[in-house]
């Protein structure tokens, strides 16, 4: 037997919103868990800030944000290195500013020339930061949202009387 379309469209419809909601919560619980991760794991190591920067970038519809960036070198045990987050967990500088005074802020304290703290990750000493700081704002919120999709999902199969 075919179900009828008015319950195969909420069925699919409860579905779909449900997988979102499930891969959106994954993303912010991935997302934290590798912060956590660096930040249990690492090693402090003497560095010297080489350059810090704040970086326009300019997005589609012409506005501009601002990146601050930091290059840094270090010194593990065994070797010489080069970073450039200042986060643990970031790969890349992601961080958008929508003003300038906004983006020196995290980038502040940092001077071309001066020595500072770097964080390495003893499995990975690639993987560099200089704030050993969890932001959970961002990973909670995707959580919740992802949370509330699937809440949404469910209400839809409770309104069409499916469940």
């Amino acid at each position: 037997m075919i179900p009828s379309l008015d319950v195969a469209v909420p069925v699919i419809a409860s579905g779909l919103l449900s997988l979102l909601g499930l891969a959106i919560c994954l993303s912010g619980v991935r997302s934290y868990w590798v912060q956590y991760r660096a930040v249990s794991r690492a090693e402090q190591a003497s560095g010297t800030i080489e350059t810090v920067d704040i970086q326009p970038v300019v997005d589609g519809n012409g506005s501009t944000n601002y990146v601050p960036t930091v290059e840094y070198e270090y010194q593990t045990p065994t070797q010489r290195l080069n970073g450039t987050s200042i986060y643990p967990g970031q790969t890349h500088p992601t961080k958008l500013f929508n003003s300038e005074s906004a983006a020196n802020a995290p980038v502040a304290e940092y001077q071309p020339g001066t020595e500072t703290t770097v964080y390495y990750d003893r499995l990975d000493p690639d993987h560099s930061f200089l704030k050993p700081t969890l932001h959970r704002g961002p990973d909670i919120a995707k959580v919740v949202f992802g949370l509330g999709l699937i809440g949404l999902g469910i209400v839809v199969l409770i309104q069409t009387g499916l469940v």
